[in-house]
Order: structure tokens, then C-alpha cells, then sequence
């Protein structure tokens, strides 16, 4: 091979550099177990499973704190809060867990969200390897919604061209869930004109609250909206919580201002996620911007729904040749890092599509400054 010929240091260099990246996520997601020295494996969707049990034993409480925490009993007795704060739309994929014992439930909860968000991250361009970013590893160890609804999420983002029916019914599926999750949806669908994505997506959502309705009557709808502030009072009021949320009103919070001032990103996140879906194919800038988006708005949202980002954030990982390579690197091992308040993970989860435009900006910014330069 001629010098002429030789791959440039940093193409050879970037293989072994991933490899390297790769085994230390691979480690840290191995030391999540170290978790079960403070906190058994499971403990969020015991609130779930609760959701779904108290649906079946006593519809009239579900949104009861301390009913609800009296059922899971274990793993923090009944001392301990662990309500459900999810909507009633949400107890129709709940409540079948909740049919068999909790650790049976878990077990499938876990292997059957898991799987299909490895697929969906899979089906939307996503190398393999992406389940080992660390943040997927403590979302299993959790065992809450995140990977049922990213798998919703980015399998209607896959879909949504060539099938935009299937894919208006997995993002209303993924609203009847979690609605703050997809908060910025519309403005994405609209920027597309994707009319009938946004019509099977209403419809879908619609079709599902009035199932919900059917089953427990509407009364669950009432107590649902007077449960949410009693819950961010708690959250609010227990620091660790606080430092684990992932949003600038929680970051806020933690410094001891008002969360309110987060409103004022609101535009600036609205005007972000209408320009990517208007201008760009690229899956990665998709998913960052509509789940960045809507935590960017929202009150609280925890650490593991970083996981969500973790497709994301291996795609740009597997850009070796792009210039803005390193910069990617530190961020993906920036947002691996506990980091509190965990906002600041998301700051770096949320950078990949701006490093990747920023040499582009720099060498225009050069040739800008020459420009003004008068000829001698």
C-alpha cells in the first residue's frame, strides 16, 4: 500500500477506539447489579403491576397512593409510597400483567418490552450493539415503560412512510401510555404532512380512552388529573428524586429556583423539532428531537428514560467517519456518567445533531472572516 493509499490516522484509529467505548459500556451496564445492594430489581413496575391490580380488585382506588402501595407490599412495604400515575388508557396493556404473581410478571414484562425495543431500534437503523449504552441495562433493572414505548415510538418512525396507518395506531398506542412523551408529536407529523398518520394516531387514541372508559367508567379520568400534582408534590419534595429527573425544571428545582422558567424552552423545542422533521431523513436527529423535545417542556422525567435516547446515540457512535466522531464519543460516555442533576446527561445526550453540524458552521464562519479580508 502507498502513503497515497494509507487510511487516514483517524479512520484507523476509530475501530479500536469504539471497541474500547463499547467494552466500557458494557461493563457499566454489568455494574447495575450493583444497584441491588440499595434497591431490589423491579421496583418501578411493581407500581405498575399494582396499577393493573388495583383495576382489578378496586377500580375506585387506582389512583389511591397508599392502596396502591399496600397492594405491592413488596419490595418496600407499605410504609413506603410507590403510587400509579400513568392514565386509565394505560391499564389496558397493564392490567394483563397484573393477572399473574410479580416476579413472573416481571420477568415477561421485561423480555417482552426489551425484545421489541431491540427490534424496533434495530428496524430504525440502529447498530446491534445499541442495548449496551448503559442506560438501557438500568431501564430493564427498573423494569418500567420505556421500553415498551420506545419501541412504539421508533417503530412508527420506521413505518410511518410506507405505512402510515400502522404507524398512527403505535403512536397512539404510545400516547394512551405516556401523552407528555409525545407532547411535540403533532408539530412533527404536521411539518411532514403526514395527515393520515395524525388522523390514525387521534383515532387510535380516542379508541382507547373510550375502552378505558367502557371498563372503569370516567370517574378514573377525574381522579387521574387530581392525582398528577399530588405526585409531582412528591417528587418535588424528595431531593434524590429530584437530582435523578432529566428536565431543566427539575435541574431548576434542584438549584433551588423555579421550574416554571423551563416554560421559556418551549418555543425553542416546539421550533426544533418542526424544522428537523421538515428538513431531515436522519433517524437519530428524529428520535433526539422528539423525545429531547418533549423532556425539555416537561416537569419531571427520570434518569432511565435515557434509554429511549440509546438507539440514537449508537447510530451517531457508529459514524466513525464523521469529523464530529470524537465529539459524539465524549458525549455518549458523558450521558453514561450518573451525573446529578441528571439533566446534565441529557444536555449530553441531546448535543450528537449539533456536533454534527458544527463544522460545517465553523468552516463557513472561516471563509465568512476571509472574505472580509480586503484583497492587498
Amino acid at each position: 500500500m502507498t502513503r497515497a493509499d494509507t487510511p487516514p490516522t483517524r479512520d484507523r484509529l476509530a475501530p479500536p477506539l469504539l471497541l474500547g467505548v463499547l467494552i466500557v459500556f458494557a461493563l457499566l451496564s454489568a455494574a447495575t447489579l450493583q444497584l441491588l445492594k440499595l434497591q431490589a430489581a423491579g421496583v418501578d413496575f411493581a407500581g405498575l403491576w399494582a396499577g393493573g391490580k388495583a383495576a382489578i380488585t378496586d377500580p375506585g382506588r387506582i389512583y389511591d397512593f397508599r392502596y396502591v402501595s399496600q397492594l405491592q407490599g413488596w419490595p418496600l412495604g407499605p410504609d413506603r409510597l410507590r403510587p400509579y400515575v400513568y392514565p386509565p388508557s394505560a391499564l389496558l396493556l397493564f392490567t394483563p400483567f397484573a393477572l399473574a404473581p410479580w416476579s413472573v410478571s416481571y420477568a415477561l414484562w421485561t423480555a417482552l418490552t426489551g425484545g421489541f425495543f431491540w427490534w424496533a431500534g434495530v428496524r430504525a437503523g440502529a447498530p446491534k450493539w445499541f442495548v449496551l449504552v448503559p442506560w438501557v441495562a438500568f431501564a430493564a433493572f427498573c423494569g418500567q415503560a420505556t421500553f415498551l414505548l420506545g419501541g412504539l415510538v421508533m417503530s412508527a418512525l420506521a413505518l410511518d412512510e410506507e405505512r402510515p396507518i400502522v404507524a398512527g395506531v403505535l403512536f397512539g398506542l404510545a400516547a394512551a401510555v405516556k401523552p407528555q412523551l409525545l407532547m411535540l408529536l403533532p408539530l412533527a407529523l404536521m411539518a411532514q404532512g403526514r395527515w393520515r398518520t395524525i388522523l390514525a394516531t387521534g383515532a387510535t387514541g380516542l379508541a382507547l380512552c373510550a375502552l378505558s372508559a367502557a371498563l372503569w367508567g370516567l370517574a378514573p379520568w377525574f381522579e387521574w388529573l387530581g392525582a398528577l400534582p399530588r405526585f409531582e408534590h412528591l417528587v418535588s419534595h424528595a431531593r434524590l428524586l429530584v437530582a435523578n429527573s432529566i428536565t431543566p425544571y427539575a435541574a431548576l428545582v434542584y438549584w433551588r429556583e423555579s421550574g416554571a422558567w423551563a416554560l421559556l424552552l418551549a418555543p425553542a423545542a416546539a421550533a426544533w423539532v418542526w424544522f428537523t422533521f421538515r428538513r431531515s431523513a436522519d433517524m437519530a436527529e428524529r428520535i433526539i428531537a422528539l423525545f429531547g423535545g418533549a423532556f425539555l417542556i416537561s416537569p419531571y422525567a427520570m434518569n432511565y428514560e435515557l434509554a429511549l435516547f440509546a438507539p440514537a446515540t449508537a447510530i451517531y457512535l457508529a459514524r466513525t467517519r464523521d469529523r464530529a466522531w470524537p465529539g459524539y464519543v465524549a458525549a455518549a460516555i458523558g450521558q453514561a456518567v450518573v451525573l446529578h442533576p441528571a439533566f446534565l446527561s441529557l444536555a449530553m445526550t441531546l448535543s450528537p445533531p449539533f456536533l454534527r453540524r458544527l463544522p460545517g458552521l465553523l468552516r463557513r464562519a472561516a471563509g465568512h472572516e476571509a472574505s472580509l479580508i480586503p484583497n492587498p
